[in-house]
């Protein structure tokens, strides 16, 4: 007791000496719990102090305006009034009541007015200094823009991972389609590899630098040499292998995207037309196929068959020989006379005779022109005299036929000397000009001009005829064609004279051409090289 008393009486003694300390220190307290509970009135954030039992004690403004409740409305309600999950809200307290970190959690609250509002709520207790839980402090955080943002994303997430989906299935099926494209693709390919390679043709390809790239086994046989030693050779390494030189010069001296000639091989009796076609003309990758086509056995059959209209013409020849001397001998009365009748009738005879004379000489020409031994004896003339002498011989046949016949030579006196088989020339030139009169109906005119022209002599026989169909035109140098329009204005002619004509000028280093429209006549010109 006297200890009791003696401490009672020091502590009461001491409270004087510190009492202006102590009023200071309350003065402090007060502003400083004033300090905050302006602070967390005016916070932005929605604040609530909520006792032990789960109570509303305190709430700041920002809390007031976000569920509508004034200050009076919410003290003394349970915070679990305040939401729709009530019983998550007494979790969360209970759970604060055992472990004293912070909580949060994602929850829908109520306002006055019954809307529900998404919000996030963060739950701490409060505690003295011995432990002892004394309340709890919430946060509330109103996430409704997030909510919705979140909902718009997840429609965005939603609609693009449809849309990738949808790609990812379109993806698939254009792989699918790749891979039966791929499949197809392969199936041509090896297709077109079985008949590249087993092709009755020759097949070369080179690709736009001259290098070759492929050939068949057929290409092979013709060569005489295997594939992978030509791979990658340019045409002119080609040009100095014996197997492949011909070929290799023919194609260096082709000007065309298509050309077309023959080639015999030195060995036996093979003949290959060849063939050139260029792929994708025009572009740089440009590459160029050449086809070995064999034409042996055809060339066979031509000589059989040139022996045989050679044979046949020789042997007709004698007996139409006799037949025009002893028609001759009788129209000339040399073994009696004959009256009008007789006369009209052998004559008859006598001109149907010289047409099969002259029938049989082309045939024979043209024998001789597929055999090669169409006889070439130049000799140096004056072609201006040739043309002159065959107009003056032409001029009866023209005013029999009521035809204008008109001779033009150039004024110049330059030359016209040239190198030429007479007779040869002569039977070209005659076929040409006997046709534009021939096919020029009566009252029309046929032209003939000869000039000098630098180093080659040109002659034109311009006509006023029927002219040549223009889808014929590509075929009037080929043996026995005449045009439908010849045909029924004339039934004569064999078709042999224009083939005749064009190898002519073709041995004599000349060439011969024509321009044609139906109905309004035909133009020929020949051009041959002339001397000094």
């Amino acid at each position: 007791m006297k200890n009791k008393f003696f401490l009672k009486n020091r502590k009461l003694n001491m409270a004087p000496e510190y009492q202006k300390e102590i009023a200071k220190l309350q003065k402090d307290l007060n502003e400083a719990a004033a300090y905050l509970n302006d602070f967390l009135a005016f916070l932005p954030l929605p604040i609530c102090d909520v006792s032990p039992t789960g109570m509303v004690s305190n709430v700041n403004k920002a809390f007031e305006k976000l569920t509508g409740f004034r200050f009076s409305e919410a003290i003394g309600e349970y915070l679990s009034g305040f939401f729709t999950e009530r019983g998550e809200i007494d979790a969360c307290l209970k759970s604060l009541e055992r472990d004293n970190a912070a909580k949060s959690e994602e929850l829908y609250l109520v306002t006055k007015d019954k809307k529900k509002i998404p919000v996030s709520v963060s739950f701490a207790a409060k505690r003295d200094q011995r432990g002892e839980l004394t309340g709890y402090f919430i946060g509330i955080i109103d996430i409704t823009l997030l909510k919705d943002l979140q909902s718009k994303t997840e429609e965005k997430i939603k609609a693009r991972t449809k849309d990738l989906e949808n790609s990812r299935t379109a993806l698939l099926n254009m792989l699918e389609d790749t891979e039966m494209a791929k499949q197809q693709i392969e199936r041509e390919k090896n297709r077109s590899q079985i008949i590249f390679n087993n092709f009755i043709d020759g097949l070369l390809i080179f690709n736009s630098k001259g290098e070759l790239e492929l050939l068949n086994p057929r290409a092979e046989e013709f060569l005489k040499v295997r594939q992978s030693a030509l791979i990658g050779k340019t045409i002119t390494e080609l040009a100095e292998w014996s197997q492949t030189m011909d070929l290799a010069k023919m194609l260096e001296s082709r000007k065309k995207d298509i050309f077309r000639e023959e080639l015999p091989f030195k060995e036996g009796e093979l003949v290959v037309e060849v063939t050139t076609q260029t792929l994708n003309p025009g572009k740089k990758d440009a590459s160029t196929l050449v086809i070995l086509h064999d034409i042996s056995r055809e060339k066979v059959i031509e000589r059989l068959k040139s022996q045989f209209v050679s044979v046949a013409a020789h042997q007709l020849r004698t007996p139409l020989s006799i037949i025009k001397w002893s028609l001759s001998m009788i129209l000339e009365e040399e073994i009696g006379p004959l009256n009008t009748e007789q006369k009209e009738m052998l004559s008859w005879a006598n001109q149907t005779n010289e047409r099969m004379i002259r029938l049989i000489n082309d045939l024979l020409n043209v024998a001789r022109i597929e055999e090669g031994r169409f006889m070439y004896r130049p000799t140096i003339i004056d072609f201006g005299e040739l043309v002159e002498s065959m107009v003056a011989s032409l001029k009866p046949l023209a005013q029999k036929k009521k035809v204008k016949f008109i001779f033009k030579t150039s004024k110049t006196k330059a030359p016209k000397v040239i190198r030429a088989d007479i007779e040869k020339l002569t039977l070209a030139i005659k076929n040409i000009i006997e046709n534009a009169i021939f096919y020029t109906d009566p009252g029309g005119s046929v032209e003939v001009s000869l000039t000098r022209k630098k180093d080659k002599v040109e002659l034109s026989v311009k006509d006023s005829g029927i002219g040549i169909p223009k889808d014929q035109q590509d075929r009037v140098f080929t043996k026995f064609f005449r045009a439908d329009n010849a045909v029924r204005k004339e039934t004569e002619g064999t078709g042999l004279g224009l083939f005749i004509a064009k190898n002519v000028m073709e041995s004599h280093k000349g060439k011969i051409s024509f321009v044609s429209a139906e109905k309004k006549g035909t133009t020929f010109t020949i051009s041959l090289p002339a001397i000094g």
